[in-house]
């Protein structure tokens, strides 16, 4: 099987599993390897590079906001509880965040693989995954995420086996041949003609008008 079916059945399979609770860090890998696949087959790193830094960002607010709640359970018992509210409050925050940066990574990993493979299903959800993020504040964010992940499922197993578009190699232009030197002969001097001196038969240029010898004039 080629990048493109190995991609297919790896980020079908993998975004299924991440929506399903305790195993959706496998998901999270195997829609990971898809995206490399695809990234190596159409040549543009930047691909895998968004979707590597939106996993990051993903886990980084992920272990945020479990510090954030367990120093606020601490604070609580010297606050009356007053710290574990403010821990819930910041750990909220911080995920909100987080997940909107890790959003944006998505949506431009998601765009350029629309582009490259012709399935604008990947727009589609990398665009809901931004406006779900945003919208996680007044909840109903989840329900475009949980809309996003089903069209992910759908546009990994749209891609088929045509032939991806990638950027055309830069060629230089073959040089024109030089054109073949050409030998210039040495220019001949002209070979002056010569007379003879009528009165003592001297030779001379022909045009002499007196004999270098007795000076008769030439006729």
């Amino acid at each position: 099987m080629g990048r493109l079916e190995d991609a297919k059945i790896l980020g079908g399979i993998g975004s299924i599993l991440q929506i399903i609770p305790f195993i959706n860090i496998v998901g999270y890998i195997l829609t990971l390897i898809a995206v490399k696949k695809i990234s190596d087959e159409v040549q543009d790193n930047t691909i895998f590079t968004n979707m590597l830094y939106a996993v990051i960002t993903g886990i980084i607010g992920v272990a945020l906001v479990a510090y954030v709640i367990f120093f606020g359970a601490i604070l609580s018992v010297f606050t009356f509880g007053f710290g574990a509210f403010l821990g819930v409050i910041a750990a909220l925050a911080i995920g909100w965040i987080s997940l909107i940066i890790s959003s944006i990574f998505v949506r431009d990993a998601f765009a350029k693989i629309a582009t490259r493979l012709n399935v604008g299903m990947f727009r589609t959800a990398g665009t809901l995954y931004f406006v779900g993020a945003l919208l996680t504040i007044i909840f109903v964010g989840f329900l475009i995420l949980f809309i996003a992940f089903i069209l992910q499922v759908v546009a990994f197993f749209s891609i088929h086996e045509a032939q991806p578009m990638v950027p055309a190699p830069v060629t230089q232009a073959p040089m024109a041949p030089e054109p073949a030197a050409t030998a210039n002969p040495t220019p001949q001097a002209p070979q002056s003609s010569s007379k003879f001196c009528a009165n003592c038969g001297t030779q001379m240029a022909s045009f002499a008008m007196y004999c270098p010898k007795c000076g008769a004039r030439q006729p």
